[in-house]
């Protein structure tokens, strides 16, 4: 009988332990989760709002993975591994090459990578 009670509190001890771990994990990312929300909210606080004097334009490139294919033989062959990376290059060139024909039409203009949606990780 002894023995059957000191086993099941040892394994109540076993899963207390897991249970405590658990929610430490669930904590720390939660911590981290809130500081990734700050940051963001920080950033869309520098994001001038527009209005009718100062508009402000919103592009989203559809097919990144293709422009990249189309200018890169590394990007053909490489970006299907490396997705994120692919969509952050390609929104980087669009912004300079956006800035530039502006400015070559006198357009001043602040142009900048504010948030590129990045695809989902697969799970």
């Amino acid at each position: 009988m002894e023995i059957v009670v000191l086993v099941v509190l040892v394994l109540e001890l076993v899963v207390g332990v897991l249970l405590v771990m658990s929610v430490r994990r669930v904590r720390a990312r939660m911590r981290a989760v809130e500081a990734a929300q700050q940051e963001l909210e920080a950033e869309l606080a520098g994001i001038p709002s527009g209005g009718a004097l100062n508009p402000l334009l919103s592009v989203e490139i559809l097919n990144a993975a293709e422009l990249a294919a189309r200018e890169s033989w590394a990007a053909r062959r490489f970006g299907a591994l490396v997705p994120r990376l692919v969509v952050r290059e390609v929104a980087a060139r669009a912004a300079t090459q956006m800035s530039r024909q502006l400015g070559a039409q006198g357009v001043e203009a602040e142009v900048k990578v504010v948030a590129p949606v990045l695809p989902a990780k697969p799970q």
